[in-house]
């Protein structure tokens, strides 16, 4: 595995470690991450096409057979596979992609693969961003300065067998997760759910956060808790509402159903700020992780919260100061999308974590010009002291 030098903008050379402190229940936390990369997917050597890119949140899955699948998703989505973690090699199969259909009832323009989930029999569960862009269909939206971003953003599932990972979405009845708490119109700027993390398990339950654009409270925008039950996780997914789980929306129900509207508690007490990416337990100190990446006070980086039981939440630390991609025009290399990935982990699904894991990343190559097509996928070892 290639070693990828460090971005010399992003800190003075001499640093060797970074230190990050989050305080919960009166526990302190520190970790070390790693000021070396190690490069998992490069844009340049191994990209099947110009549209293979890392767009989501690296997401691994143990096959039974003990091999690996890695999925960073895009909307033509492909998968790392190998023996091991550093045996990933691009297989340039396409293994989903929406058929971008103008009718926004059928939650199937493009969708991003972002949670995996084992089944019996070898299947896997995917849950995935589905995002009809009114912009993209001719006639619907108006495109210029000032007009409507036409965003309609909701979850949907998918199957798929874990040897080819070939997925495919579940029947119109089935398929919603959750949606906007209103129909499409062209007025839209931006509605629904965007972004969920991976998805854990604990005791009879299963549970993800997701990102809402209008349905969280207070606020509208915000990171919400899903759960389901073990026997039901295609369609019993539920999200927190007042302390108790309630359905989410359902702008388009089928069988002649009325619409279900409803909003969700905003986890964090408005201090986890951007969209939550990924979700891991900490095997040694029995507490909750999640990690986003944001801006706070003009300071870029990725930062993470921890909890007892994924209702309350610590305030927000930073883990590394990695900027992401957005609120600068500076040409230099920026990183998004970060998940928690422990290779060492038993669960099939990589929920936890222990004392060594590693941050992985994508990061964007824009140190000549911004933007462009050019994605790594890296990772950073980061150790909890």
């Amino acid at each position: 595995m290639r070693m990828g030098r460090w971005n010399a903008l992003a800190w003075p050379a001499l640093l060797l470690m970074m230190m990050s402190r989050s305080v919960i229940a009166g526990e302190e936390l520190r970790f070390s991450v790693s000021p070396e990369p190690e490069v998992v997917y490069s844009y340049e050597r191994q990209r099947c096409d110009w549209r293979t890119i890392p767009d989501s949140p690296a997401r691994a899955y143990r096959r039974r057979d003990g091999s690996l699948a890695l999925i960073a998703a895009h909307f033509r989505n492909r998968v790392l596979e190998g023996s091991n973690f550093d045996d990933l090699r691009t297989d340039c199969s396409l293994v989903s992609q929406g058929e971008e259909s103008a009718d926004p009832a059928a939650l199937n323009d493009r969708f991003w693969i972002q949670s995996l989930i084992p089944l019996e029999d070898g299947r896997v569960l995917g849950l995935a961003s589905q995002e009809f862009s009114g912009l993209r269909h001719d006639g619907l939206c108006a495109k210029g300065l000032g007009k409507p971003e036409c965003w309609y953003l909701s979850l949907v599932a998918l199957e798929a067998n874990e040897r080819d990972f070939s997925f495919t979405l579940l029947p119109r009845e089935r398929r919603l997760v959750a949606g906007s708490n209103k129909r499409f119109d062209t007025g839209t700027k931006a509605a629904g759910f965007l972004t969920l993390s991976n998805t854990v398990f604990d005791g009879e339950h299963a549970y993800f956060i997701a990102w809402t654009e209008d349905a969280a409270e207070p606020g509208g925008r915000g990171n919400c808790l899903f759960r389901a039950p073990r026997s039901d996780l295609v369609t019993g997914w539920r999200m927190m509402s007042a302390g108790r789980f309630v359905y989410p929306p359902n702008p388009y129900p089928v069988d002649g159903q009325k619409p279900i509207q409803a909003t969700c508690d905003r986890l964090g007490n408005g201090d986890i700020t951007g969209k939550v990416r990924s979700l891991v337990r900490l095997e040694s100190r029995k507490l909750w992780m999640v990690v986003w990446s944001t801006r706070v006070d003009d300071t870029g980086g990725v930062y993470y919260a921890t909890s007892p039981d994924l209702r309350n939440w610590s305030p927000a630390a930073l883990l590394a100061p990695f900027d992401p991609p957005w609120g600068s025009t500076e040409k230099k290399a920026y990183y998004d999308y970060p998940s928690i990935i422990d290779h060492d982990s038993p669960s099939p699904v990589f929920q936890t974590a222990g004392r060594t894991f590693y941050l992985y990343l994508t990061r964007f190559n824009w140190q000549a010009k911004r933007p462009t097509m050019n994605r790594d996928l890296v990772r950073f070892k980061v150790t909890l002291d």
